[in-house]
C-alpha cells in the first residue's frame, strides 16, 4: 500500500469533512485507540499500550476543547464526562485495568450514537 497516498487521502477526508463528521471521526478514533490499548495490555505490549492511551486522551481533550458552552447544560455535562474518562484512561494505563477501558469505550459509543442520530436528523 502506498503510505503517502493513504495519508493524502486521509488528510483530504478530514479537511473536507463537515463538523458533525469530524466529531464522529474523533469518537471513532478514541474508541479504536482504546480497543487497541486493551489488546496491547492483553499482549503485554507496554510501549504501544501507553502510546495508544495517550492518543485516546488527546482525542478526548480535543473533543473537550471544542465544546460550545453557549449551548447550555449539555456542554458542561460533557466536559465533566470527558474529564472523568481521561481519569479512567490514566487509571487503566497505570493499573492495566481493562474494565476501565470497557467503561470509557461504552461512554464513547453511547455519545457517538447520539451524535449520529443528531447528524442524520439535520441532513
Amino acid at each position: 500500500m502506498n503510505v503517502n497516498g493513504y495519508q493524502a487521502y486521509k488528510k483530504t477526508q478530514i479537511q473536507t469533512a463537515d463538523q458533525g463528521t469530524l466529531i464522529l471521526m474523533c469518537y471513532n478514533g478514541a474508541i479504536t485507540f482504546l480497543k487497541q490499548a486493551k489488546q496491547a495490555i492483553e499482549n503485554k505490549d507496554d510501549k504501544n499500550r501507553s502510546t495508544l492511551f495517550t492518543k485516546a486522551q488527546k482525542v478526548i481533550w480535543e473533543l473537550n476543547n471544542s465544546l460550545n458552552y453557549e449551548a447550555g447544560d449539555v456542554a458542561y455535562k460533557l466536559d465533566a464526562l470527558y474529564h472523568y474518562m481521561i481519569r479512567r484512561i490514566i487509571e487503566a494505563d497505570y493499573n492495566e485495568n481493562t474494565e476501565a477501558i470497557d467503561e470509557v469505550v461504552g461512554h464513547l459509543e453511547e455519545i457517538r450514537e447520539s451524535w449520529e442520530t443528531i447528524i442524520q436528523k439535520t441532513r
